[in-house]
């Protein structure tokens, strides 16, 4: 295997250096996947071979997972294989430095350094600076383009990568993955059955020849950056608009001459409809004083605070009544509270990854109406004051290697003493009737020294009793 690295890392692109590289970046968000745990098993084989495919021109793209979500809105994902998803890594990593000195600042999706939270904070400095912090009026001009990504034309893309790159090899991988099609192999996911509430201008089954890029992939939002870098620099360098910015096919435009923003719509309008083929889309453009605030990169952006859309909360909401119908079960006589493992390391991962999103707004009000609209959180988290993240409130028992301390951490954490689970009926009945609330732990089947981890397996509680 040794001799064979060593041929293939003369290649200038192709060699087991830069697939390895590509392949760690891959497996970064994706490691704990089906096709990704397949792939590592043995890995070392696995890029060799593709590295050798694509040294004499035989990859092709491999069967793609299609499946489709309503959050935050209905879309169709046509999601790469984990194989392919290591060449897009390549691609990126070969294209992306050649790219980003021509791409502008304030380009904010798939870039270093960027994303939502970036693009607002950039928009709230441009609506201080374009109204001299609030001393003079501005106007904000939102557009949006209409179906972007099906209607993306693919062989202006390729003639977009082909003025950059001028490597033969890396020219035939380009037309390889820019001209796939994914609706011809593909696997389908779908138990919900949402595919039948995709509206058919969504999907790439319905999209003209040569249009379309698949949603999900790393390549698909690069190649939307430079795509749209036409667009940018006409709005920079042609209209000479000094507060812009764009975060995927969201674009923003800030100036304190109202006529000048009309001016600059139908311009913008016209240059995407005759040089990128697309259309903006008129039922999602906004004009107005920037007084109001901006909904923009999920946030709605003013001078001196931001603030989280409703659409996210609702979401985060949704969530949280999914893992509450698992956790708590509610009867007229007891509130019984399940210690699901798997739904509880979900809701606390989702919840946490919704606090980082929101430690960039002010919500501190937004965090204490959620912690009083869902009491049952209050039983299996704790909210840190240093990290303002959920723990898990179990998460000391975890660490307690012997019996004894696991038990002296139940009497403590729950106020009472422990019986065997043979005893469990009959104690469980003598204790309704007295309506005293009941912890029941269990085994995991994991070893702390010798002796077996317990962990909460469920809560019964029992309402004050009506006077």
């Amino acid at each position: 295997m040794s001799v064979r690295c060593a041929e293939e890392n003369h290649h200038p692109l192709f060699n087991f250096p830069r697939m390895y590289d590509a392949y760690m970046a891959c497996r970064r968000s994706k490691r704990n996947k089906p096709d990704a745990l397949q792939f590592e098993r043995n890995y070392e084989e696995n890029l060799i071979t593709l590295v050798e495919e694509l040294r004499e021109r035989r990859y092709q793209p491999s069967t793609s997972t299609l499946f489709y979500t309503d959050k935050p809105k209905l879309r169709e994902i046509f999601a790469a294989d984990f194989r392919d998803r290591i060449v897009h890594h390549l691609i990126y990593n070969e294209l992306a430095p050649r790219w980003e000195p021509v791409f502008i600042h304030h380009s904010y999706a798939c870039r270093p350094g960027k994303g939502t939270h970036a693009a607002a904070l950039a928009l709230q400095k441009f609506l201080r600076q374009a109204t001299d912090n609030g001393k003079r009026p501005a106007h904000f001009l939102k557009l949006d383009m209409h179906n972007f990504f099906m209607t993306i034309d693919r062989r202006k893309l390729f003639d977009m990568l082909a003025q950059r790159c001028h490597d033969p090899d890396m020219l035939w991988l380009l037309q390889i993955v820019v001209f796939h099609d994914p609706t011809q192999n593909f696997e389908l996911h779908d138990r919900e059955n949402l595919r039948h509430r995709v509206p058919p201008h969504k999907s790439l089954f319905n999209t003209p020849p040569f249009c379309g890029l698949p949603i999900g992939n790393l390549t698909s939002q690069f190649f939307a950056n430079i795509y749209l870098n036409t667009l940018d620099q006409f709005v920079k360098h042609e209209l000479q608009c000094r507060f812009y910015l764009r975060y995927v096919d969201d674009l923003g435009l800030i100036d304190s001459d109202l006529d000048k923003l009309l001016a600059w719509q139908n311009q913008v309008t016209a240059f995407v409809d005759d040089r990128l083929a697309i259309k903006i889309n008129a039922r999602a453009t906004r004009l107005g004083l920037v007084n109001g605030g901006i909904d923009f990169a999920g946030f709605i952006v003013r001078q001196d605070y931001l603030l989280v859309r409703r659409r996210v909360v609702g979401n985060l909401k949704v969530k949280l009544r999914q893992a509450e119908r698992k956790l708590v079960r509610r009867t007229p006589q007891q509130l019984i509270l399940r210690f699901h493992p798997e739904t509880l390391e979900t809701c606390l991962a989702t919840v946490n990854s919704y606090l980082g999103h929101f430690q960039h707004a002010q919500t501190r009000r937004l965090v204490r109406k959620l912690w009083q609209e869902f009491p049952f959180l209050r039983h299996f988290f704790s909210l840190s004051a240093s990290s303002h993240k959920l723990v898990r409130r179990d998460q000391p028992l975890r660490r307690k290697r012997v019996l004894k301390a696991q038990v002296q951490w139940l009497q403590r954490r729950f106020d009472g003493c422990g019986f065997p689970r043979r005893s469990l009926r009959n104690v469980l009945a003598a204790l309704s009737k007295r309506r005293v609330p009941v912890m029941v732990t269990r085994q995991t089947g994991r070893e702390r020294r010798q002796t077996q981890e317990r962990l909460p397996a469920a809560l019964v509680e029992y309402p004050p009793a009506m006077p």
